[in-house]
């Protein structure tokens, strides 16, 4: 209602809320807001089909100087699996990137630049060829209405407002003001033909360590930071759901790997994330990864491995969630040219990215490359995957069922509570992993050592394992005992359920 009004959609007009595996290129709204031609999209995708050897005729090159990059990214969807755009709406300077009709948008004027001036022809054009539009809405990362409205910034307690360390405001993510801008913007896209909503930036600054003692969030109600991101994301869905529209969240890379937002402490746990969204969109690219990271000195040169990794993590804790988003990953389309040691990302480099993620059965993706310069041969990789990396008998992490029983056995002796959480069955666990914890931890039984001594497959296709394994009680006493374990396949992950009596100290 008032300033932040958006009609719901025409009744009988309601879009049908698609359901698409999309390979996506990322787009700046200046590109996107080119005009464009047919005709120079139809030439640029037969010079593809040519250079890739599809046409078996020979590449025409006359007149590629006259292509601009929209007329490429569209010609690189129509000749390749190509099938989405991710478009600006609000971008990282908190600039709405075409003329709005929202009150909100007005007052402020974020709109006023509007570099998606053409954005009615190139709706259409998507519409017409099937492509999946999607709009990237940068969250709380918005210079631009922090400066004109900084009582909605984040605060210093000081006084004034908090500027992150190249120098720009960003606005409070706990504030509910905020929330209703990023809807009122989010709502239009979808009017205007968008398909889903991502929110990208829908996070606290990072280097959370020099602020979190100077500044304050007002709304914040002694919530963590993880709190105050997964309530803006029920927020947005519930708000969101009369335009029919998808949903996601762009996230660190390193959120496969960290839990409970630490050491970060910028508002990204994976679970509580991927719970409220269609879909979850880690950024993992090599070149944001610190040294030692999967034990690569230089994860920029190891592009396969380190998107391999970090989706197998991906996998894992989403095989831990009843219904979570879909994991569709940013991949690296980009040379890091600030990293020591650096590679160059060519369709050679870029595609390896594409080949680890559809090797381990994750058939999306979306290609960040800032200059929103694409190399369609990028998209010829699907001869580099292999199809039979997963050997008889792993599971999706290529796991044996005895590998995984280790690795539980192992988190059980060390107290890791967050593995065991992974690798115990949804039914077999509290839903909430705080509440498991806390469970966990009041057993006053621990595992001192183990052994598994025999394993077996069961008729239906789960295992049973004998372990031999010595607890010790509260008063410090040892009891060995033989124990059966069950292993059962869950979500393509290997989990283990525990016996009932299984050897503990009384």
């Amino acid at each position: 209602s008032g300033e932040f009004y958006v009609p719901l959609p025409a009744p009988g007009q309601e879009p049908v809320l698609r359901t698409v595996k999309a390979k996506a290129l990322y787009l700046t709204a200046n590109v996107a807001g080119f005009d464009f031609s047919e005709e120079d999209i139809d030439y640029y995708a037969e010079y593809i089909r040519a250079v890739s050897g599809k046409s078996k005729a020979p590449a025409d090159t006359s007149r590629m100087d006259e292509i601009n990059k929209l007329e490429k990214a569209l010609g690189i969807c129509e000749a390749t699996e190509v099938n989405a755009l991710v478009i600006d709406i609000k971008n990282d300077d908190g600039v709405v990137t075409w003329n709005s009709d929202t009150e909100i948008v007005n007052q402020v004027g974020s709109d006023s630049s509007a570099p998606f001036e053409n954005y009615e022809k190139l709706m259409n054009y998507l519409a017409e060829k099937d492509i999946y539009p999607i709009a990237r809405i940068v969250a709380f990362k918005d210079p631009y209405f922090a400066e004109i409205m900084s009582e909605h910034a984040i605060r210093l307690k000081a006084g004034g407002v908090y500027r992150d360390h190249s120098g720009k405001m960003w606005v409070n993510p706990f504030d509910e003001y905020v929330w209703k801008y990023l809807l009122a913007i989010s709502k239009e896209a979808a009017l205007r033909g968008f398909a889903e909503i991502q929110y990208d930036y829908v996070r606290f600054p990072d280097g959370a360590k020099t602020y979190n003692l100077i500044t304050e969030f007002p709304g914040r109600n002694d919530r963590d930071k993880d709190e105050g991101i997964e309530a803006f994301l029920k927020y947005a869905k519930t708000e969101l759901e009369p335009y029919r529209v998808r949903m996601s969240a762009d996230v660190f890379g390193i959120i496969t790997h960290s839990w409970d937002d630490k050491p970060e402490d910028i508002g990204q746990t994976w679970r509580k994330i991927a719970n409220q969204v269609d879909y979850i969109c880690p950024m993992i690219y090599p070149s944001h990864y610190g040294t030692g990271l999967y034990g690569f000195a230089v994860p920029d040169q190891h592009p396969y491995e380190v998107v391999r990794f970090a989706l197998l993590e991906a996998i894992e804790r989403n095989a831990a969630q009843k219904k979570p988003g879909i994991i569709r990953p940013w991949v690296q389309g980009f040379n890091a040219s600030w990293v020591k040691g650096h590679i160059n990302y060519d369709a050679e480099t870029i595609s390896a990215q594409l080949a680890a993620v559809m090797e381990l059965g994750i058939d999306e993706y979306i290609v960040w490359n800032a200059s929103n310069h694409y190399e369609p041969m990028t998209f010829f990789y699907h001869d580099r995957a292999d199809r039979n990396i997963r050997q008889d008998g792993e599971d999706i992490l290529s796991r044996t069922p005895q590998a995984a029983l280790d690795k539980y056995l192992d988190a059980e002796k060390n107290r890791r509570y967050s593995l065991l959480y992974l690798l115990t069955p949804i039914t077999e666990r509290q839903e909430d992993y705080d509440a498991f914890a806390a469970e966990a931890e009041k057993n006053p039984s621990v595992l001192r050592s183990y052994k598994i001594t025999g394993i077996d497959k069961n008729e239906d296709g789960s295992y049973s394992a004998s372990v031999e394994a010595v607890h010790s009680n509260a008063a410090g006493s040892g009891i060995k005992k033989e124990a059966l374990y069950k292993i059962i396949l869950e979500n393509e992950v290997y989990k283990v359920i525990r016996p009932e009596s299984d050897g503990n100290a009384e």
